[in-house]
């Protein structure tokens, strides 16, 4: 009886122990990347940057402080995931018109729902607490 009683113990210890896991925030990279597609799809379009139509269970937001009003994303090319076993972690190269510039960027994708597609620099401010200083652009 007492061997019952410590395996049922040891079985709740090890599921409770999976909702303090971060590595359960990490979507695959397969839904990660679909999330990255579906935010960038969505600019392209002329969405501004917050949830993304059409995203349900679970549904994407998207941020990127780039997506200023009237810059428009004319097309981008998903180059490669980084390794590792964090949030998942993206190398984009963009196509911007207003002004028109060809940029590399990176994008953090993390979440269970919503799955949060964001900006690495804005990723790092958050983690930092930070923000933009009034009157410079973030990255400056």
């Amino acid at each position: 009886m007492r061997r019952v009683a410590a395996i049922g113990l040891w079985i709740v210890a090890v599921g409770c122990s999976d909702s303090s896991d971060p590595k359960r925030y990490y979507p695959p990279e397969d839904k990660a990347r679909q999330a990255l597609e579906s935010a960038l799809s969505a600019w392209q379009k002329g969405q501004p940057p917050s949830t993304v139509p059409g995203t349900a269970n679970p549904t994407v937001q998207f941020v990127d402080s780039r997506h200023a009003p009237g810059r428009q994303l004319k097309s981008f090319a998903v180059l490669g995931a980084a390794p590792g076993d964090g949030p998942k972690v993206f190398t984009v190269k963009l196509t911007l018109d207003g002004p028109a510039a060809e940029v590399k960027v990176r994008y953090v994708v993390f979440g269970l729902d919503p799955l949060w597609v964001m900006e690495h620099e804005d990723y790092d401010m958050l983690n930092h607490w930070d923000h933009p200083m009034k009157g410079k652009s973030p990255g400056s």
